[in-house]
This record gives structure tokens, sequence and C-alpha cells, in this order.
């Protein structure tokens, strides 16, 4: 299994995704290809939490589809190949996610 760190990424692209609101918002709204993965953290002054998931993610309603949640300061990995195929929700309030594709 390759970690990431192990091997050198030639490339990458990061950003802010703000406005998320309690319905669901692509990371991106444009293909973004991502050689590893993507790299996200909950902006620490939020006060809701985010859910990750796909364009059907909901926020901690429905055992099919709810998101993997991050609070305020938490970070996640997400090994897809496009940034595009990541999906936002927050539970609250309107909350911050920075990124970085890899």
């Amino acid at each position: 299994m390759t970690r990431l760190g192990d091997d050198t990424v030639h490339g990458f692209d990061h950003g802010r995704k703000s406005s998320i609101g309690t319905s669901a918002v692509q990371l991106v709204p444009t293909s973004q290809k991502a050689t590893r993965g993507v790299q996200l953290k909950a902006a620490s002054g939020n006060s809701a939490a985010v859910y990750v998931g796909n364009s059907d993610v909901t926020t901690d309603s429905a055992d099919a589809t709810d998101g993997f949640p991050l609070a305020a300061g938490e970070g996640l990995f997400v090994a897809v190949d496009d940034a595009n195929k990541i999906y936002l929700r927050a539970a609250s309030g309107t909350q911050k996610v920075f990124y970085l594709v890899l």
C-alpha cells in the first residue's frame, strides 16, 4: 500500500469552498483531475459539521445517504480521481472547507 508522501506528485491545486449550506454543493464546479486524491479540512471557525459524500449527501438524517461528518478543524483524505466528484453539505448555517487536489 502506498502512503501519501511515499510518492512525489507532479503538481497540485488548492482552494476554499465557502457558503456550504444545507443543500449539497460540489467542491469544485468543473472537472479538476487528481492523481492521488483530495485533502479536505473544515475551517476551524465552522459552527456546524460539514458532511462529505456524493451528490445525494445528507446530514445525519438517512442511513443510506449520510455523508462523512467533519467537525470544525477536522480533515479527511478522499482518494478520488476528480475533485468535482466530492459534494459537501452543512448541518446548519454557512460553513467553509479548504482543499488540496493532489
